[in-house]
């Protein structure tokens, strides 16, 4: 945190007549990833990652981060006169009735923050006297003297030979819940939730095929949308047709609402920021806080999606086998580093037909750089690489048919002798989750154990979840499923696209983690169970491998499913990876 931003942001304070503000590290839609215009957090700490919280006081800072980034946002904060604290309202909460006292006022961007996610720190401060109020305005976007314009570039058609099922039916299907619950409007919260529900996407996101929008969708179906004037044109409106009102104000959006009569509108309290909230109750609106159904219908793949993610990720596949063929090679030429393997990584997936862009930021950690969970790389910080040690590399594509996101871990060379336990033990919790099978209610964290008991065995762990949910051409992280250790009462369904990435860091030396994509179907053998169906295909790392760890099941499972990923992949590769792959996935 530069002195004069922090200086400039505590006299803003003043001028609000407020004694703190908090900085959330996210813009008004609730996305994880966030246009320029909206990294408030990164321009006033320094930290980047795509989750964390700043609090300020006129006379102290502090930023909170998730186990996943902790090693980074020390690094990233460096000297800076900031304090650090874990993401969790307890730990916020406790900072913030020290560093302010009875009869202070702790200001917030009500478009920035969710009820639920501010009522833990209303409780405490509340206890304490200390007044959490909604500012009409964000002190930091009058100080940040050049931040970004909003994006607004063209929202267009997604054919329905990649969704499966066409706007219209959709718009139906969930109008007819909306009946059930008796609501007259759903409100669209998020970008994600329109780009499903009407057929469409854009690119103002990085790394998200998204236009930046929100709207109602009412129970006859139709709806109304906000987009910027620039976003739409003929073939987006051709697209959604008739029944689609679209306006260019987000003021327009509650009149629309009130010419449409509505009086009870369903809103997701995780989803809906506490100005909407505010917009809709200042009509004298009726809000239902639940889930968003539509967050769990995009979450079920239909069986076009699931085709298409299939074909992405053959693509993709072969993309990173590609990289892996080229990679030892490429390490011994001088000056090639972290940075230089994540563009090549690029390279290789610019080649594949449909590639449009990463998925995310890839993780590209070298030796110590790779015990950093979240490791971003940057010019300054990276490593250059040499035929010795350990390297972890994740990253994914986004194709009109499917997003992919894969880690693979690397020996490049000689490496710690204690590395090949370390990884097999995690290798046996990746196939401990790839092979489960599970009665139909099962939730994300019922199954979490199974990832890391191989690693508790031996006294070790991992600070991030075990698996998130990934979009159809959309985000790389998609709720409400998970595995992992909170409680989400999310039952995994047939449909449901989730990762497999059990891992272990140790701090400055390396990093290890394997993940696939996989998918939850139908277990034909016993009715009334689910099972997971590989998408990911790529060789896991042979040479990191105890042999005499894994079960007769265990390598039975690795063998089979090498021999799947040269069958499927030996024919879309070059001759010298050929060469590479029939090696990388002999039998063990």
């Amino acid at each position: 945190m530069s002195q004069e931003r922090l200086e400039a942001l505590q006299q803003a304070l003043f001028t609000q007549q407020v004694q703190g503000f908090l900085v959330p590290r996210c813009d008004e839609y609730q996305n994880e990833y966030v246009p320029a215009a909206d990294e408030r957090l990164a321009w006033l700490t320094r930290f980047d990652g795509s989750a964390g919280l700043a609090a300020v006081t006129t006379n102290r800072a502090a930023l909170f981060v998730d186990g996943r980034y902790t090693i980074q946002a020390k690094q990233q904060i460096g000297d800076q006169t900031i304090e650090q604290g874990e993401l969790a309202p307890s730990a916020i909460a406790d900072w913030l009735c020290d560093a302010l006292g009875e009869g202070d006022v702790l200001g917030y961007d009500p478009r920035l923050h969710t009820e639920p996610g501010l009522a833990p720190l209303k409780q405490r401060l509340g206890e304490r006297g200390i007044e959490l109020r909604a500012l009409d305005t964000n002190p930091i976007d009058h100080i940040w003297q050049d931040r970004p314009a909003t994006p607004c570039g063209p929202a267009r058609p997604h054919p329905q030979t990649f969704t499966g099922e066409g706007s219209d039916s959709k718009r139906q299907r969930i109008a007819h819940l909306l009946a059930d619950k008796k609501q007259d409007a759903l409100w669209l919260a998020n970008p994600e939730v329109c780009a499903w529900l009407f057929n469409i996407r854009g690119s103002d996101i990085p790394h998200l095929p998204v236009a930046l929008c929100m709207g109602f969708l009412y129970t006859d179906g139709s709806a109304t949308l906000y987009l910027a004037e620039s976003a739409s044109g003929d073939a987006l409106r051709q697209h959604l047709g008739t029944q689609v009102e679209l306006v260019n104000d987000k003021a327009a959006l509650f009149s629309a609402a009130e010419r449409q009569h509505v009086q009870r509108v369903w809103a997701d309290p995780q989803l809906t920021n506490c100005w909407t909230l505010q917009q809709l109750r200042s009509r004298e609106i009726q809000v239902l806080l639940e889930r968003d159904p539509i967050t769990g219908a995009k979450a079920q793949k239909n069986s076009v999606e699931l085709e298409g993610s299939r074909a992405a990720h053959i693509r993709d596949g072969a993309a990173l086998c590609e990289f892996l063929a080229e990679l030892p090679d490429a390490v011994k030429r001088e000056g090639f580093g972290e940075l230089e393997a994540v563009q090549l990584m690029r390279e290789k997936r610019e080649q594949r037909e449909g590639f449009t862009d990463d998925s995310f930021d890839s993780i590209s950690g070298y030796q110590g750089n790779g015990a950093i969970v979240h490791y971003r790389v940057t010019p300054q910080s990276s490593l250059p690489m040499k035929a010795e040690g350990l390297y972890l590399i994740d990253s994914g594509g986004q194709y009109p048919d499917g997003t992919t996101d894969v880690t693979r871990t690397v020996a490049l060379g000689e490496f710690p002798t204690q590395a090949k336990e370390h990884f097999t033990r995690v290798l046996k919790g990746h196939i401990a989750i790839a092979t489960l099978r599970f009665p139909k209610g099962t939730c994300g964290e019922q199954i979490d154990a199974f990832a890391r008991k191989s690693l508790w065995d031996a006294g070790l762990d991992y600070a991030h979840g075990t698996g998130h949910g990934v979009g159809s051409f959309l985000s790389v992280h998609e709720g409400p499923q998970r595995i992992g250790k909170a409680h989400t009462s999310v039952p995994l369904e047939a449909g449901m696209i989730v990762s497999n990435e059990p891992g272990f860091y140790l701090a400055g030396e390396y990093g290890i983690r394997i993940e696939n994509l996989i998918f939850v179907k139908e277990c034909a053998e016993y009715p009334g169970f689910l099972e997971f169906e590989e998408l990911t295909l790529a060789p896991i790392e042979h040479r990191l491998i105890e042999a005499e760890l894994l079960t007769d099941g265990e390598r039975k499972w690795l063998n089979n499913y090498h021999q799947k990923v040269n069958d499927t992949l030996l024919p879309l590769v070059s001759d010298k990876t050929k060469a590479w792959l029939e090696q990388a996935t002999q039998a063990i």
